[in-house]
């Protein structure tokens, strides 16, 4: 396995010799450093690097001149910027010109480490499309770039032939689809293809927003509008005005607070809590849900005319266990992942995890497939492969002698069962592991009771 190759860009040699350091304890060890930016795009023209952290302010050539250079020539290359000034404006234009992140002097280390880990990640997904790439996408434009998504199913290109047939336009759009599947990132796809992929792009989990709050979150206040409004406050649209809201789990949304989203896409205008005038927006919505909204509208649960507005474009996600062999292409792209974040050389699978694999539904999808993996790598001895065992959820889950003939539907719910049962009934760890949200795992575990 080829050795992540980091370099690092500051007129500063301390500040090098420093992170170089630290990044070397992180287990690193392929870290080069230039003191001269003038010198960079040379570097890069005889070496592959996976990533840069650079500098902003040094001589003869500022960060974001080179940020620019290293964006048009090499776009692939993630660059995370880690500079002594925090200033708004340099931030928002180096993330404009394409930087990864944005991170002031001296940084937190657990926060660069982790920007590091996910620009890493991103990379590697760039990566592996350049290797998977499947016959079907002669079917899309040049300019589309799904690099970021990990696949070889034709169920998935026909996906990808959706979003570039909606992302020109500013129709609303809802994205539907079994938890984990990566409606998320088809969300932000859309996005990154459209006319305003310059421009911000706010995720809302509309779960996580307490009836309370929602509108201070949604659409803002003023200082003093309410007991503990000490300051004013954007709220998300106003975030994302220009640009696009995604609002994910928006089947979760309660039917009291639905009017007035429903009122806001209507007008294209909110009103802050405590300010009588309208603010007018330029804005794009994605939503998207893992329920049946059609059903949630027929037991009147969800109103029909909030969900008619929401679905002027409509993108409907496969679940893993019908996508061909993304299980185990996928398997072993977070393979490779998971070697960088626990410092393993793990080569592969052994046959019969592989098609343990092969043969489980995965009703929690690719999230549920990463968690697999990475507790799997945890569990392998530093130069091994993983065998059946380092998947004990689910070699206990196939065990011949626990095999009986029932249906889908029940077999996830006895899977359920069981990873409850193997957390000791705690909730967010089961949901954690299933790849599921806490309140789904409620809905099924009511569901099973009722049955019961």
């Amino acid at each position: 396995m080829r050795k992540i190759t980091i370099l690092l860009v500051d007129d500063e040699p301390s500040y090098l010799d420093l992170l170089k350091g630290l990044l070397h304890q992180e287990g690193y060890e392929e870290v080069l450093t230039e003191q001269y930016p003038e010198k960079v795009m040379g570097i890069l023209e005889t070496c592959q690097v996976d990533l840069i952290i650079l500098d902003v302010y040094m001589p003869k050539l500022n960060g974001l001149e080179l940020l620019e250079s290293i964006s048009q020539y090499y776009p692939k290359i993630p660059v995370i910027i880690v500079t002594a000034i925090n200033e708004t404006e340099i931030a928002l234009k180096a993330i404009r010109l394409g930087a990864y992140e944005y991170i002031t002097k001296p940084p937190d280390t657990d926060r660069l480490f982790l920007t590091i880990k996910r620009a890493l990640e991103q990379h590697i997904l760039e990566l592996e499309l350049d290797s998977h790439r499947s016959a079907a996408t002669k079917s899309l434009s040049d300019k589309a770039n799904f690099s970021d998504i990990i696949t070889a199913s034709p169920l998935m290109y026909k996906v990808f032939e959706l979003v570039e047939i909606f992302a020109p336009t500013n129709e609303m759009i809802l994205i539907t689809g079994e938890t984990g599947t990566g409606k998320d990132l088809i969300a932000r796809k859309i996005h990154e293809l459209s006319p305003r992929k310059n421009n911000p792009f706010i995720a809302v989990n509309l779960a996580s927003i307490s009836h309370s709050l929602f509108e201070s979150e949604l659409f803002g206040h003023e200082k003093g509008s309410f007991t503990g409004a000490l300051n004013e406050k954007r709220g998300y649209f106003e975030e994302a005005n220009g640009g696009t809201i995604f609002l994910d789990e928006i089947g979760e949304l309660p039917k009291e607070l639905q009017g007035k989203l429903l009122r806001t896409i209507q007008y294209n205008q909110i009103y802050r809590i405590g300010n009588p005038k309208p603010i007018q927006l330029d804005i794009r919505i994605i939503a998207a849900t893992n329920r049946n909204l059609v059903e949630a509208v027929n037991n009147k649960e969800f109103r029909a005319d909030l969900y008619y507005r929401l679905n002027r474009g409509f993108v409907q996600l496969p679940p893993l266990k019908i996508r061909d062999d993304d299980v185990v292409l996928l398997a072993k792209h977070f393979l490779r992942i998971s070697n960088i974040t626990y410092k393993k050389e793990i080569s592969g699978f052994e046959n019969n995890a592989l098609e343990l694999l092969r043969n489980y539904d995965f009703p929690g999808n690719v999230r549920e497939l990463e968690n697999i993996i990475f507790n799997a790598v945890a569990k392998t001895p530093k130069n091994g492969t993983i065998k059946e065992l380092d998947i004990p959820r689910l070699a206990a889950f196939h065990q011949k002698e626990s095999i009986k003939l029932i249906t889908i539907d029940a077999a996830v719910e006895e899977h359920i069962k069981s990873v409850l049962s193997f957390t000791g009934g705690n909730m967010l760890r089961t949901a954690d592991i299933l790849g599921i949200s806490e309140r789904t795992l409620q809905r099924r575990l009511k569901s099973i009771r009722e049955k019961e």
